[in-house]
């Protein structure tokens, strides 16, 4: 079903997968505005074939940053002979609106396997396995392309899940975005508050824990939040208010019941999922 795939933007991401799929057997090609990406990737095994607009490709895969994803649907982009168009973005539905419009068929794409810091890193195909990957049908969505996308998970040995563009950036507001902004936040605090070496100097793994995310790309961040802004506004400001309500606590007794009630939560939580890796 899928033979020959073409990825786009040699990042972490995609150059992960490039090594997976190579691994499976498929024919990889792919581009990059940068060409040590491209180096890194062939020095990888990501790559096993070269790109020729003129080919057929069973799929076509947008590991670019989110407003890249956009704008490639904004612009006239050459690579016409491809049965279907999948992205990586973090957020969707504003890429599902471009992909409904789209000439060739789409599907939105979400794998979640990223890790904290995505700036340095070495080859680690594995962090596909057994990972959720969120998959959005759109309206130039067919039957074949549903097959398709399945099949391409499995390729990668993740967990296919569909679910509806809107939803996915409601829930993923509340599992990644905020938690990035809320890791920014606490650094910027940091940064203005203590004299760094001294700070480091007593920081403990709650403080590495919760700001640990804001090592991730800068420009991965903004585009999460810029894409996403109404949602993640809206959990800001319950933040703010669930902040107030603390603030208001001045009783040992409350304060332990609604510390009770949290840990207990998320203990649970622990219990039934068990705890990812932090790396």
């Amino acid at each position: 079903m899928i033979k020959k795939v073409h990825i786009i933007g040699l990042g972490l991401m995609g150059t992960n997968i490039g090594i997976k799929l190579v691994e499976k057997g498929i024919l990889v090609s792919g581009t990059d505005i940068l060409d040590k990406n491209i180096a890194r990737a062939k020095e990888y095994g990501a790559l096993n074939s070269e790109f020729d607009s003129e080919d057929n490709y069973d799929l076509t895969i947008l590991s670019m940053p989110i407003n890249e994803i956009i704008s490639f649907f904004d612009n006239d982009f050459s690579l016409t002979k491809t049965k279907l168009i999948i992205d990586l973005g973090g957020t969707k539905h504003l890429i599902r609106l471009k992909m409904d419009d789209s000439a060739i068929p789409c599907v939105g794409g979400h794998p979640l396997c990223g890790v904290a810091d995505n700036e340095t890193w070495e080859p680690n195909p594995e962090i596909y396995n057994n990972a959720p990957f969120l998959l959005c049908q759109t309206n130039s969505s067919n039957n074949e392309v549903i097959k398709i996308a399945s099949y391409f998970v499995s390729l990668i040995d993740s967990k296919e899940i569909w679910i509806d563009s809107e939803k996915h950036d409601e829930l993923i507001s509340l599992t990644s975005h905020l938690p990035h902004m809320l890791s920014s936040a606490l650094v910027s605090v940091a940064m203005k508050e203590q004299n760094l070496t001294e700070l480091l100097n007593l920081a403990s793994g709650g403080f590495d824990g919760a700001t640990r995310l804001s090592r991730t790309s800068p420009n991965m961040i903004s585009d999460m939040y810029l894409t996403n802004m109404e949602n993640v506004k809206n959990l800001i400001t319950k933040l703010i208010d669930e902040l107030q309500e603390i603030l208001a606590i001045e009783d040992e007794g409350v304060m332990h019941k609604y510390l009770f009630e949290t840990v207990e939560w998320r203990r649970a939580l622990a219990t039934k999922f068990g705890e990812r890796d932090l790396s």
